[in-house]
């Protein structure tokens, strides 16, 4: 184990991260530093004003300053989102970053800012010379750590990585700092494997021990019934469709539920939550071999409550996503599968509610934060010319003119259109991913005449949308032209002609995962701000309602909703602001049209004019 002493070296700053200072003590004491040149301290001053109005907004400055405290984990928060989500340009992010890391390093007398200066152990200099440059990065600013602790790479082990963990946990302006380790454990690995005489051994990187063993340790009845289930939950188990189930009246034990077909992605859900149910049993001390069906998991009582246990005191010990997930899933056996005693299934669905959290109303509020990034005019502009602006880069790629210097290969530039394309659908007609990925040239694009023209509508059937609710959307003209491009001149660049899929890879489906994942990668990349396909339902209701505050029935049409509810729940009260503004033009309209009835009533007091009547004689 290694032993990682604190460098007696440097010069220990008064000030620790506990003393709770807040970015209006640091102002203070950064006007104390005199060696700073006059533009030096100007800068490092703006940038600790930034950094209080956008973590704190809403404030007065003063009060943002004072607010907002002066650690490393706290202004690791600008690392969150993307610097739209901010109002910051990418090049002002990194320099506020870098500016408030300066700051942060003199205040608590963290380690001196090594960037551009050579490792002093040439044994860490032999290790970076020894690796490739693209891999270099990955690893520089552990070795870097490893050059101050003085700690060789022959002694690198599991402990190591443990403590650079926590030291990037209190001193790296990161979201995530576990994402640094992580790098740099894969890229040590890598090193042990093609980098000759490549020093110390490789480092585990998983845990040892697992939750969730296969289901092969089981019996095969295990594994059969595990099966039967699957079967029964994707409607292929005729023995269950078929069973004389009916409940007499005085009957203990009611009718099974009945649930429509689930998806193969569900299913594989559902039968990796029995494992995890499984195995949590074996580490309650239940042999593998007395599990030899479903019903182990759920009679006697003892064993779900051994589970839910499990669960709850490997999450925090309180109600939680995952524990509410199991013990619904050991209800459900109980009720659907098992069919044991209605005292008995109902004391699994009070365990299943009682350690549920409560259902959020509403948007999360990760998806709040990237909707307030999509704000800016700039970053709503660039979104929503997005597909057109990748459709030009990539015809421009595949002739070698415009911003490409060099012809590119027509399958980068087919992707790029492929890109294009699934972002313009998104935007005309927010999908689903699933929905997105498996949209096909022979089922779901429609036009007037099969033989030639442009597709003019998108048709889903009711069994592949997530509500049963059959889609037929039109297709708008500037996007039946960007379909089009797309499936003439690039799509052949990608795949078979057989291939009946519009975004598909050689021979069969694109993996919606990754796909997803491509997509808000792009968008990220090319706007500035946070998103992925599903937020684009979201921006979709959102840009509605601003311009057309309360049509609900709109949005919940146009995203597919079975229930009204479910729209009012997300987006009620998201369009307040533009509600008030249409309040406030009506009264305005109202107050041009009566001008002149107000300047002429005015004139002649509240009264109205005096009526005349005939003169008295003389």
């Amino acid at each position: 184990m290694n032993q990682l002493s604190p460098r007696h070296d440097q010069a220990i700053c008064a000030h620790e991260q506990s003393d709770g200072l807040m970015i209006a003590d640091a102002a203070r004491i950064l006007l104390t530093w005199t060696d700073l040149a006059p533009g030096r301290a100007q800068k490092l001053g703006t940038a600790l004003n930034t950094a209080a109005k956008v973590l704190a907004p809403g404030l007065p400055l003063a009060s943002a300053l004072a607010t907002v405290p002066m650690t490393w984990a706290s202004l690791s928060r600008l690392r969150a989102a993307p610097p739209a989500t901010f109002g910051l340009t990418k090049g002002r992010m990194t320099s506020l970053c870098s500016e408030l890391r300066a700051v942060l390093c003199r205040l608590y007398g963290t380690e001196p800012e090594r960037r551009g200066k050579p490792l002093l152990s040439e044994a860490l200099r032999g290790c970076m010379h020894a690796l490739p440059p693209y891999r270099r990065m990955s690893l520089l600013r552990f070795l870097r750590f490893l050059d101050a602790e003085k700690i060789p790479p022959d002694a690198v082990d599991r402990v190591t990585f443990s403590a650079y963990q926590a030291h990037c946990a209190a001193f790296a302006l990161k979201d995530h700092p576990a994402k640094l380790v992580s790098g740099a454990l894969r890229i040590w690995n890598w090193a042990h494997q093609h980098v000759p005489d490549w020093p110390g051994k490789p480092v585990n990187s998983g845990r040892t021990d697992t939750f969730t063993p296969p289901l092969t340790a089981y019996p095969q009845s295990f594994q059969d019934d595990v099966a039967r289930y699957a079967d029964r939950l994707g409607g292929q188990d005729l023995e269950y469709i078929f069973t004389r189930d009916v409940a007499e009246p005085d009957a203990d034990v009611g009718p099974a539920k009945r649930h429509r077909a689930l998806r193969p992605t569900t299913i594989a859900l559902w039968v990796l939550m029995i494992r995890g149910a499984a195995g949590a049993l074996v580490g309650a001390g239940i042999e593998p071999e007395r599990i030899t069906g479903l019903r182990d998991l759920v009679d006697p009582l003892e064993h779900p409550e051994r589970i839910i246990r499990s669960y709850l005191a490997r999450h925090g010990g309180g109600p939680g996503k995952r524990a509410g997930d199991i013990a619904s899933l050991l209800y459900r056996l109980a009720r659907d599968h098992c069919r044991l005693p209605a005292h008995h299934v109902a004391q699994l669905h009070d365990w299943s509610r009682r350690v549920s959290p409560k259902a959020p109303r509403g948007m999360t509020d990760k998806n709040m934060r990237r909707l307030e990034g999509l704000k800016s005019p700039r970053v709503r502009a660039m979104l929503l010319h997005l597909p057109t602006e990748l459709m030009k880069r990539a015809e421009a790629a595949m002739r070698g003119t415009g911003a490409a210097k060099t012809k590119t290969g027509p399958e980068v530039a087919a992707r790029m259109a492929m890109y294009a394309t699934a972002i313009e659908i998104l935007l005309v007609c927010p999908l689903r991913c699933g929905n997105l990925v498996a949209l096909r040239l022979d089922r779901h694009l429609r036009r007037p005449d099969p033989r030639k023209g442009r597709f003019t509508h998108i048709a889903i059937p009711g069994d592949e949308m997530k509500n049963d609710r059959a889609l037929h959307r039109p297709i708008p003209p500037e996007t039946q032209r960007i379909i089009e491009t797309y499936r003439t001149r690039f799509r052949p660049h990608l795949m078979t002609p057989e291939n009946p899929y519009l975004f598909g890879v050689k021979d069969r489906q694109r993996i919606p995962g990754s796909f997803g994942r491509s997509l808000s990668t792009i968008i990220t990349r090319e706007t500035g701000a946070e998103f992925n396909p599903h937020l684009a339902r979201h921006f979709a209701a959102r840009n509605f309602l601003q311009a057309n505050p309360g049509q609900y029935e709109i949005v919940r049409q146009v995203l597919g909703h079975k229930d009204i509810k479910t729209t009012t729940t997300f987006y009620t009260g998201d369009e307040g602001e533009a509600a008030a503004e249409h309040f406030d033009r009506t009264v305005l309209r109202d107050r041009q049209a009566l001008r002149q009835v107000a300047a002429l009533a005015f004139k002649h007091g509240a009264g109205g004019p005096a009526k005349r009547g005939r003169r008295p004689r003389k």
